[in-house]
């Protein structure tokens, strides 16, 4: 491999500088791909631009594993879409709500909410933030606070979830980025084994339990709760068959258990018996599992939406087709990602920064200067993908070159999610957060300014507790218990009952 040095960095860098001045992530991730396959070609433009087309992005597009992923996102889309047309979904939040009579219960029913709709975070904020309006409204919690809850709920649910629109995203990062330092390891099973790392997840679900559990708040949110009490009550949406719970429900349980299931029987037949469920899953194939469950899923909802009419076969096309039309910028945003992953590998830039860094840099100390980088990427620009497609190609061969051993590249590769979730929450240009004010009603500005003391606490929490000890290789289960712990005494110690009027 031809050494590059610095210019290995270039890509990286001008990705990052056109993300953060125009916010237009396949703008910046095209112009990486572009710069790469010209160091690459020798500054010739015409063979450059051929390179980008064939063999990087060609190669990304075309690759067995990669159609899988593409075809699992865009049945999912379908699904959600063809559910949602069906109202299923806010069917389902409704039954969930039933017993939310109390301020406590309703914050809490919309946590639970968030919980359940976690297979997508668009879906979480416009679902379970418009289905709770009304309920926050008549148990006069204020509007920021369920945005709050909505926010904390989408992002770190779909991170978190076993399927969901994320995972084959991340999963497929993953795997190329394991390819890439010479690793021969199955990448859902790497992704599973890194989940007790993802420390920002867990203390910003954690945090939002607190919050909605003891009713204590602090800055500018308990100001919202004490003004929530002269709310007017908006009226409840028209009444949905029970039947129609089922519809959200039953799709969604087909994705899970026929993707656990496909899972278990492809491991346990290339594992052989008496292998653990870690062996299991293994030796199976991820992204066919995935491919499986996204299809009895899709086949669930469409065949349940319309034996219920709920939507006519035209109105389930056309929910589908919409679906997927949906995932035209995000799937865009994958393929660039898959070959700029591919360029700075060929460039070498995990091998310059690890000769270069490499002895200057603790060991100890790269999950958490992965995590921050990460965050003030995705803050900056406001998109968690963008951030990991750039920071998981580079971050998973650094880690595995400064030490063999799993461990650090488990906590590292969790450090790109996890800070990428973080800084996607505390960003005020988020698709999420936009949508989760969207989804709850309320002023962006105003969720925005809420949101972010408690954001900021959880991600304190998630350095301190989280990535710091976890570079030592201390345990992540014990750090999660530590870390939850943590999150439970700021809101108990510095949070108050709301002063209301």
């Amino acid at each position: 491999m031809q050494d590059y040095g610095l210019l290995s960095l270039a890509p990286i860098a001008l990705t990052i500088a056109i993300a953060l001045r125009t916010r237009q992530i396949v703008l910046a991730l095209g112009a990486g791909v572009v710069l790469a396959a010209l160091i690459l070609q020798g500054y010739n433009p015409w063979t450059a631009l051929i390179y980008v087309v064939d063999p990087l992005l060609l190669d990304a597009i075309a690759d067995r594993d990669h159609v899988k992923v593409t075809i699992f996102t865009m049945l999912v889309a379908a699904t959600l879409e063809v559910v949602s047309q069906g109202q299923g979904t806010r069917a389902l939040v409704t039954r969930i709500t039933r017993w939310a009579t109390t301020r406590k219960g309703g914050m809490l029913a919309t946590w639970g909410a968030g919980m359940v709709v976690f297979f997508d975070d668009y879906a979480n904020c416009l679902i379970v933030g418009g289905s709770m309006r009304s309920v926050a409204d008549r148990l006069k919690i204020s509007r920021e606070k369920l945005a709050y809850l909505v926010d904390s709920t989408a992002a770190p649910m779909a991170t978190l979830a076993l399927v969901s629109t994320w995972i084959g995203f991340e999963v497929s990062l993953m795997g190329d980025a394991l390819a890439m330092a010479g690793q021969d390891t199955n990448a859902y099973a790497f992704f599973l084994k890194g989940l007790p790392y993802r420390f920002y997840p867990f203390m910003a679900l954690a945090f939002a339990f607190f919050i909605s559990f003891t009713g204590r708040d602090f800055g500018p949110m308990r100001a919202a709760e004490a003004a929530a009490s002269k709310g007017e009550v908006e009226p409840d949406g028209p009444a949905l068959p029970a039947s129609r719970a089922w519809l959200g429900a039953l799709p969604i349980v087909a994705l899970v258990a026929v993707t656990g299931g496909s899972l278990w029987v492809q491991g346990s037949t290339a594992a052989g018996a008496g292998a653990d469920l870690l062996e299991i899953i293994g030796n199976a194939d991820g992204y066919d599992a995935m491919l499986h469950g996204s299809i009895a899923a899709f086949f669930i909802a469409t065949t349940l939406t319309i034996g219920l009419g709920a939507a006519s076969v035209h109105a389930v096309q056309e929910a589908a087709i919409s679906g997927v039309r949906a995932l035209v910028e995000a799937m865009t945003v994958l393929f660039f990602a898959w070959a700029m992953g591919t360029a700075i590998g060929e460039l070498g830039a995990a091998q310059f920064l690890v000769a270069t860094i490499g002895p200057s840099v603790p060991i100890w100390i790269l999950p958490t200067l992965v995590f921050v980088i990460s965050a003030a990427i995705a803050f900056a620009t406001g998109t968690s993908f963008g951030t990991m497609s750039i920071m998981i190609p580079i971050a998973i061969p650094l880690a595995f070159e400064l030490d063999p051993l799993s461990t650090l590249a488990l906590a590292t590769s969790a450090a790109v999610l996890s800070g990428a979730t973080w800084g996607d929450h505390c960003s005020p240009i988020s698709d999420t957060t936009i949508l989760s004010s969207t989804g709850a009603g309320c002023d962006h500005a105003a969720h925005v300014a809420t949101q972010l003391p408690y954001a900021i606490a959880a991600g304190t929490v998630s350095i301190l507790f989280g990535t710091l000890p976890a570079g030592f290789g201390l345990n992540p289960w014990l750090l999660l218990g530590l870390g939850i712990l943590g999150c439970w005494l700021i809101v108990r110690f510095v949070g108050h009952l709301p002063q209301r009027t």
